[in-house]
């Protein structure tokens, strides 16, 4: 299973900021834990200091995959209001793939004019063959020639519905509806979609993963992490500073099926 962190603020924050709480995180692994977090890969996309998207994403490397990732940005001292980063540990039918950028989250399906859409999972689909199967065949994806990676089909699942029902929320809901997990792995994925300048995370939890934790803030900004630690030791001066409340904690032991929609 895998860790995810995601900002959603009127504050820029820094992106190595942001690569401090991913090192965190791909090292994370509670007692009782067979494997960390992360070291399978790591991906980012955030707005940049040209207001476009970047999306930059490593698979395994000899050393830290955030390492790796943090030499591919451009500006050190860049920093952004809106962040979706991951860090990968890959399920065992998924092993062979964790060299491959292409295998690494976030994804930006691209099947749909007009559409920004970023995607980060954590867990197993497994009804992901299905899903697939049941989309239009305009959809192509980026794992496909290596191998089709579950957490993609979630991209393409929430796109698909975006294009239908014209709201993140409802679009949202049914991924939510339509992903099953397992009776030992669950799934928790975050969704970021822009659209006419405004913003829009979804976060979802259903079952037992490695856990989720949302902060907000009075200023309506987000803060997402599947672990707490990480965040509290990189960002807590943010989180007094700027008054930010937990609102979920959901840690690894807990089964807990749950929605949180934030618009900026």
């Amino acid at each position: 299973m895998c860790g995810i962190f995601a900002y959603l603020g009127r504050e820029p924050l820094s992106i190595q900021k942001v690569l401090e709480v991913m090192r965190l995180l791909e090292k994370d692994q509670e007692p009782g834990e067979k494997n960390p977090v992360g070291g399978d890969g790591a991906g980012i996309a955030y707005v940049n200091q040209a207001k476009q998207f970047s999306l930059l994403k490593v698979g395994r490397t000899n050393g830290s995959p955030v390492d790796a990732l943090s030499r591919r940005i451009e500006h050190t001292s860049e920093s952004s209001i809106l962040v979706l980063a991951h860090v990968r540990h890959a399920s065992p039918e998924f092993q062979g793939t964790i060299k491959y950028p292409k295998c690494t989250q976030p994804y930006r399906p691209t099947c749909t004019e007009n559409l920004t859409v970023f995607t980060a999972h954590n867990g197993y689909v497994a009804d992901y063959q299905q899903l697939k199967n049941n989309l239009p065949k305009t959809h192509h994806f980026e794992s496909g020639k290596i191998q089709l990676i579950d957490s993609e089909v979630i991209a393409h699942v929430f796109e698909e519905a975006l294009t239908k029902q014209n709201d993140p929320t409802k679009a949202a809901h049914t991924l939510y509806e339509q992903t099953q997990g397992t009776d030992t792995q669950g799934n928790t994925i975050v969704t970021l979609t822009i659209r006419n300048n405004n913003a829009h995370v979804n976060a979802m939890q259903k079952g037992k993963t490695r856990g989720l934790v949302i902060w907000t803030n009075p200023q309506n900004e987000t803060i997402i992490c599947t672990r707490e630690k990480p965040t509290q030791k990189t960002l807590g001066s943010v989180l007094t500073k700027n008054h930010y409340q937990k609102i979920i904690n959901i840690t690894r032991n807990d089964t807990i099926n749950t929605e949180a929609h934030f618009n900026l």
